[in-house]
């Protein structure tokens, strides 16, 4: 038996590599357009446990870039005898995007946002929408008086 057998073989998704609000530099680690918008552990662990049917665990760490989103979730791709666990994932890129890909349709979103965002953006329009426009004194750009 090797020193690294006993190490715990899942793979770890925070919620930062799905999040098409992030640079990769912050941690994104798949495109863009593939992504989706503020992501978290509880739902990813739901996804992850229905909708791919694969041993998942969440905990209560952050990921070291960004330490104010919390959670992350472990997945088991692989059994012990070293063959997939689902053999349509064979790598941590293809969870990532089928995990990208259910996201938005979690029952606790609303067009693929999460309810606290569509709440505020539908706020948001309400108010642009109810105000007629505004006065002109409003739109006019401070600056600096002559």
């Amino acid at each position: 038996m090797s020193k690294l057998a006993h190490l715990d073989k899942r793979v770890i998704v925070y919620p930062n590599y799905l999040d098409n609000r992030k640079t990769v530099a912050q941690g994104r680690r798949i495109p863009k357009e593939l992504a989706c918008e503020a992501p978290n552990a509880l739902e990813i662990l739901e996804c992850i446990q229905k909708g791919l049917n694969l041993e998942a665990e969440a905990e209560m760490k952050s990921y070291p870039r960004d330490w104010l989103v919390p959670g992350r979730v472990r997945v088991k791709l692989r059994n012990d005898d070293g063959s997939l666990c689902n053999p349509d994932i064979p790598t941590r890129r293809e969870l990532l995007l089928k995990i990208a890909n259910l996201v938005p349709r979690h029952p606790g979103r609303v067009n693929g946002r999460p309810a606290a965002v569509a709440a505020a953006v539908a706020k948001q329009q309400e108010k642009a929408g109810g105000s007629g426009g505004g006065s002109s004194a409003q739109q006019k750009k401070k600056g600096k008086k002559k």
